[in-house]
């Protein structure tokens, strides 16, 4: 989950007009607890603002509650999700949320389900959807690709496939140098790791650690460029053919 000031956050409800409210945890800070308003700025980043802190998990738990039910009946906005640590999100790009229209693996049913009023942008605006479903366990790529749902960059899961790919891709962006312009990596000195551009989908990761993976594939079955030159140098000695006979040179004394 998300970060602000040292506070990790627990738990963040997002409302349809793109506001929302947070509960946060710092065990070392001496209000170890704190709710905060939200919103995804036009970089599709969490900005934290008004907070209220204190030492009582369940109160802050309360006054998130509460914060929220002000702000639902103060603007008549509804709730469009809610973000949890362990939870899988699962976006419902094609259609809303309904019968027959989502996986109920074994001991993995949905805890969570949400329509929204109309197809709306969600994840900062990266694509649409009609509704979501978080599961407690993960769902495959299969189960969610079988009712088209898209998995939420946030899952854990997700989170750290997008950080294992983003390591091949900024190795081998490296490796071709690659310019600044074509890049979907950088490297990030303070994490001494490489990190994906904010522009940069999941899905185009794992379509470049694909390709990656077929060059050099493609590569490893090619002999050593020694045995290339001297396969070269056989063949073309075959092609050469033995030489022919010498022409007897006609006498000069006969011409």
């Amino acid at each position: 989950m998300d970060k602000n000031q040292g506070y990790v956050i627990l738990k963040t409800v997002m409302l349809e007009n793109g506001r929302g409210f947070a509960l946060g945890e710092n065990p070392a800070a001496p209000s170890p607890y704190v709710t905060w308003a939200c919103y995804d700025d036009d970089k599709g980043q969490r900005q934290y603002e008004w907070g209220h802190y204190g030492d009582d998990r369940a109160a802050l738990e309360q006054d998130l509650t509460g914060r929220v039910q002000d702000y639902q009946r103060l603007y008549n906005v509804k709730i469009v999700q809610t973000e949890a640590p362990d939870l899988y999100k699962y976006y419902s790009t094609q259609r809303p949320v309904d019968i027959g229209t989502f996986p109920k693996p074994p001991h993995n049913a949905p805890d969570e389900i949400v329509n929204y009023d109309q197809r709306v942008p969600v994840e900062g605006g990266t694509f649409r959807a009609w509704g979501h479903l978080t599961y407690t366990k993960p769902l495959t790529e299969k189960e969610a690709a079988d009712y088209e749902l898209r998995p939420s960059p946030h899952n854990p899961d997700l989170q750290k496939r997008i950080a294992e790919q983003t390591q091949i891709v900024g190795k081998w962006e490296d490796e071709e140098k690659r310019p600044e312009w074509q890049r979907i990596t950088r490297w990030d000195a303070d994490q001494g790791a490489y990190t994906a551009l904010d522009t940069t989908p999941p899905e185009q990761l794992s379509y470049c650690v694909r390709l990656i993976e077929a060059r050099r594939a493609a590569r490893a079955k090619q002999p050593p460029i020694a045995e290339q030159l001297k396969e070269a140098g056989r063949l073309a000695q075959e092609n050469r053919g033995k030489p022919g006979p010498k022409k007897d040179a006609p006498d000069k004394g006969d011409r």
